[in-house]
């Protein structure tokens, strides 16, 4: 239809060819970023709800624990080593995507930096797990590899060029490979260090493919490297980062150090991991957008950002409220069928933080996509450093009463007030518009799963079976409802987009 009425349009000898190539870049551009999105998406969410119910059966509690500690450990330095780079990055490199010389000297600068601080983080995370080295001695050596690593992982630039189809065409394929050789190789107990080790050569891939990208993509002038003019507004994103990653990774530490226990923390880090697959997706829009929204505030286009960021409290909202309400109500058979029966203690600590998802997801949009766009770093890092201060203080008040079920409830409480807090200091930049009837809608809606969920449970008598029809009922029960009863504009826009980006050629 389209291509008829352009047609026509040409035959009356209008200019319209500029147009029309404008038109359908965009329209490619759009269909493609959203495509390579859930791409990415699924990449993250499926390849370990394929792999992690063998993995957890066949390690056990115990190991997953050790592996779960060492990683959590190895993510904490590895931010460390980061030096607030990857959130300082997407930001300079979407505002110098269309100058590449500035534009390469600046990866050449955040290249140098990231190195000399992954050195001695290296040496600091040496010097706190040579305790471990006698009994884990690979394990912590594969940790320190991947700190090296991820100095040339590079992710920060794809995502500040907004070039999403290699980041998930890339995704898709190194997990999937990472994942064949899980059921490939991994087959006893023992084989704990090697699933670790099968983690770092996945990360090693991407590195290498990372590097040869970044490489090819930009021309390298000599120069003299200024590297003190970024150390001011990278403290910054240094100490809000490094209290983050405090307060998201800490808890483990201090469950291990105060529990002296390998199963708790298995027990723990799984409940985590497992709400933070359902993050993904949420978590998926934001990824878009942050680079798109630090261009358009750079240039003053304060109404689109606006725009941008209420669209985008809504989609959190319509989609992160049943997600969580779902975890919560199905947290027993998700552990079951995903980490298996010897995981069952991990259900009350998947209930305590079945929120998490829609938390983190509205804490994000008010921290990385408002404050740091709008260039308010100190409001951002007052946030995280009191979300530190809580997680710290719950966390040694908790655990010694409530084990690891108190670390869950550190962890949402934390996660709650960072939501709070962010969400006021983001209000005062944008005025965001939170509709108090969409969301008892949603809540109503989401009522219904609780008879769907109880019939399956009660008729079938089996985890799988009742998961499995849960997870596709509850969905389509909300959607309906959502879209015939209430008429859900955020529901009807996606449905319309999906639509329209199914039907263009």
């Amino acid at each position: 239809m389209r291509i008829k009425i352009f047609s026509r349009l040409m035959k009356k000898n209008y200019n319209l060819e500029p147009l029309i190539k404008t038109y359908y870049a965009l329209s490619k551009d759009l269909k493609n970023k959203f495509v390579y999105q859930l791409l990415a998406g699924l990449s993250q969410v499926m390849v370990p709800l394929i792999s992690y119910p063998y993995i957890t059966r066949v390690l056990g509690p115990e190991n997953i624990g050790k592996i779960n500690y060492a990683d959590f450990l190895t993510q904490m330095f590895i931010i460390f080593a980061a030096f607030g780079i990857p959130v300082y990055g997407i930001r300079e490199i979407a505002l110098l995507r269309n100058d590449p010389l500035k534009r390469a000297i600046f990866i050449k600068e955040m290249l140098l930096l990231h190195l000399g601080f992954s050195f001695l983080t290296m040496v600091a995370f040496s010097f706190i797990t040579f305790s471990f080295w006698d009994h884990d001695f690979w394990l912590y050596q594969i940790g320190l590899l991947n700190i090296f690593s991820c100095t040339f992982l590079l992710d920060w630039y794809f995502q500040g060029m907004e070039a999403f189809g290699f980041v998930a065409i890339r995704q898709l394929i190194v997990r999937s490979a990472v994942m064949i050789c899980f059921f490939i190789f991994i087959k006893q107990t023992t084989d704990y260090t090697l699933y670790f080790a099968l983690h770092s050569a996945g990360l090693v891939t991407m590195v290498i493919l990372n590097v040869r990208r970044v490489f090819t993509e930009n021309n390298w002038p000599l120069h003299k490297p200024e590297l003190k003019k970024h150390l001011a507004p990278l403290f910054h994103f240094f100490l809000t980062s490094s209290a983050i990653t405090l307060y998201i990774y800490f808890d483990t530490f201090l469950l291990q150090k105060i529990t002296n226990d390998h199963s708790l923390v298995g027990y723990y880090t799984t409940a985590v991991k497992l709400v933070k697959i359902f993050l993904v997706g949420l978590l998926a829009l934001g990824t878009i957008l942050l680079p798109r929204i630090s261009y358009l505030v750079s240039s003053g286009d304060v109404e689109s950002v606006k725009k941008h960021l209420n669209k985008n409290l809504e989609f959190i909202i319509v989609i992160g409220l049943p997600i969580s309400i779902g975890i919560m109500l199905l947290a027993p058979e998700a552990v079951v069928v995903i980490a298996g029966e010897k995981f069952s203690p991990a259900t009350p600590l998947l209930q305590i933080m079945s929120f998490i998802p829609l938390v983190i997801s509205i804490s994000n949009l008010f921290c990385f996509q408002t404050l740091i766009p709008f260039k308010k770093e100190k409001f951002f890092l007052v946030v995280v450093l009191l979300g530190c201060v809580v997680s710290i203080s719950l966390n040694l008040l908790l655990i010694p009463i409530f084990s690891a079920q108190g670390s869950a409830y550190a962890n949402i409480i934390t996660e709650s007030t960072i939501a709070i807090l962010s969400g006021i200091f983001a209000y005062r930049s944008l005025q965001f518009k939170i509709n108090t009837t969409m969301v008892l809608q949603c809540v109503f809606c989401c009522l219904f799963f609780i008879p769907v969920i109880f019939i399956c449970r009660n008729y079938f008598h089996n985890n799988l079976i009742t998961f499995c029809i849960s997870i596709t009922a509850c969905p389509l029960l909300y959607f309906l409802m959502q879209r015939l009863i209430f008429k859900n504009t955020t529901i009807k826009g996606i449905e319309d987009y999906v639509i329209q980006l199914i039907r263009r050629n």
